[in-house]
Parts: C-alpha cells; structure tokens; sequence
C-alpha cells in the first residue's frame, strides 16, 4: 500500500519533499545524496541515491512512536510526561483474590498507593493515592466504571472486571479538576468479543484464621503478676482486691474468633456478532468473617448489550445490580 505524507528530504540540506496519496514521490537531488524517508508512527530510513533514478522504500511501523501519545479524559499528552503516573491492573490479576471488594486485591500490587484492608467481610478498604487532601480531608479516590461516576465499587462483582487503571499524578487527573484530587480509578468491566461465544465458570473456596495472636496468661498467671505490680508499689495487703475467688481462665480472643469460610462462585455468558454484543453474569459470594457472627452473603448480576445500527451509531445499556446482607 503506497503510504501517503511520508518527508522525502535531503540529508545535510534543505530540499525536501512528500509523498502522494498513492506513496509517489518527485525530487532533484545532486550526486552523492541521502535521502532520509520519515513519518509519524513509522521507523525512518535513510538510501543512498548513488545512480538510480527511482527508489521504492518499505516503511516499517514504529512501536515506540504509538506509544508515545496517551489518552487521558478528553485529551492527550506525551508519554514522557505521565511516566509512572498510569498504572494499568488486568482483570484477571483482581478476579482471582479472594476478596468481595476489587480494590482490596490491589494492595501491594501499585507503588504509591497505599492500602489497608478491613478485617470486615464486605468492608470498603482503606485506600490514599495521593495522600489526605488539604481541601476537604478526604481520602477515598473517585471511581470511573465504563465511563459513569461512582463513590464505591462495593457491588461490583470481581469477576466483570476487564482491567482497572489507576491515575495518580496531576497531568493524568486534569480533566476531572477538583473531584480527581484524591487520584482516579477508571475500571472497564467485560464486554462479549466479536465473533465468539463464551461460557465461563469460575469458583473460589478457602479458609481464613487469626495469625500472630496475642498470648494470654491464665488465672494463676494474672495473679501473680498483680501481686508483684502491688509489691513494687509497696501496697499494704489490707488495700489490695482479694482476687482468689477469681478462678476463671477463658480465652476470650478464641471464644471471639474462628476459622472463617469463603467462597466465590461467578458464571457468565457472551456472544457477539459484527452488530450485537451480548453480556450477561451472575455471581454469589459468601464471605465468614474472623470474629464470630460477621458475615457477608452477597447476589450480583450484570447485563451488557450494545446494537450497531450503522457506521456511525451504536446504542445500547448496562445494568448492574446487587442484593447483600
């Protein structure tokens, strides 16, 4: 294919011209000339005329050259500018965690994103991009999901997720002013493939205890160690609580905790034509917490459909839904 706009110049001087819409080119140049071939997105080359009259030249596309302009909201920028301001998670890194809320399986994962996670089944994590900001104190970063606003993703099902990119710096964040101060999380949930058919399935079962626990001492053993706070104190024994009528030696944090249960179940259908894409997902989560009596019974579902009308119109609607307890 004749490759249109391509500079066809003169190394060392001015002369230059460009191609046809067809990739024909016209130039006089004086014994011993290089011709340089350069253009947007391609690799640029340089031939020596030597004695030949017509030279045809293959442009090989440049990677690098692509990727130096990104889309941010409504705009672009240059990559060099937003270098390490973007990070892009795929949905298959967030679906396989065994967490109900999406941006808990990000923890770790991004440099200068801080999270904590709740021990609480359901539980929005704590998460900071970019700090606490000094104009409103609020911490909690806004949410992007297929283009709509959202305050929280707490019943976005893990499973419909595509990818999530994480926007962090200023130049990335412009187009949302104020609202994106706290840094931006624009999430593009599944949508059918063109010209496929999919069923999938996916379940996640696993248990969750409490590490590291805090060492009690028994009866006796608080006793004991009253007895010498009392000592050191020089209290009379007249003034000090009678405790051996005190023979109790439960273990409240075991009586509290427990070995929790959690399990994950999504199933999804999508099929897609060159002018109808269908997406529809069902999912259950059941989620114990450590302490006894917190629970998390959650139900979502998800439906995508999108019509081609013609070449320029497309219309079409997504619904999500969510019934927890």
């Amino acid at each position: 294919m004749g490759v249109p706009s391509v500079t066809v110049g003169t190394k060392g001087s001015n002369a230059a011209t460009t191609t046809d819409p067809s990739g024909n080119y016209s130039i006089t140049v004086p014994d011993g000339a290089v011709l340089v071939f350069s253009s947007v997105g391609y690799v640029s080359q340089e031939v020596a005329v030597g004695s030949r009259t017509e030279i045809n030249v293959s442009l090989q596309i440049s990677a690098k050259d692509i990727n130096e302009v990104v889309v941010i909201g409504y705009g672009t920028a240059s990559k060099r500018d937003l270098t390490g301001s973007i990070v892009k998670i795929s949905g298959k890194d967030v679906a396989d965690k065994p967490n109900t809320n999406p941006v808990a399986s990000l923890q770790g994962k991004v440099a200068g994103v801080y999270i904590v996670n709740n021990g609480t089944p359901g539980k929005e994590p704590d998460i900071r991009i970019r700090g606490t900001n000094s104009l409103s104190g609020d911490v909690k970063p806004l949410y992007l999901v297929d283009g709509i606003f959202q305050d929280n993703i707490d019943d976005l099902n893990p499973a419909d997720i595509e990818s999530m990119e994480i926007l962090k710096d200023p130049s990335s964040l412009a187009i949302f002013g104020v609202r994106g101060a706290n840094g931006v999380i624009a999430i593009t949930t599944k949508k059918a493939k063109a010209g496929q058919v999919n069923i999938n399935f996916n379940s996640t079962f696993g248990f969750k205890k409490l590490v590291d626990k805090i060492k009690m001492v028994n009866a006796s053993e608080f006793k004991t160690l009253y007895d010498e706070e009392q000592n050191n104190l020089e209290i009379p024994a007249y003034d000090r609580v009678d405790l051996s009528a005190w023979t109790g030696n439960t273990d409240w944090i075991d009586e509290l905790t427990r070995t929790g249960m959690f399990n994950n179940n999504n199933i999804s259908v999508s099929s897609a034509t060159d002018k109808n894409r269908f997406y529809m997902s069902v999912g259950a989560m059941y989620d114990q917490g450590i302490v006894k009596h917190q629970q998390l019974t959650r139900y979502t579902v998800n439906v995508s459909d999108e019509v081609k009308l013609n070449n320029s119109l497309k219309i079409g609607f997504n619904v999500t839904g969510s019934r927890q307890r």
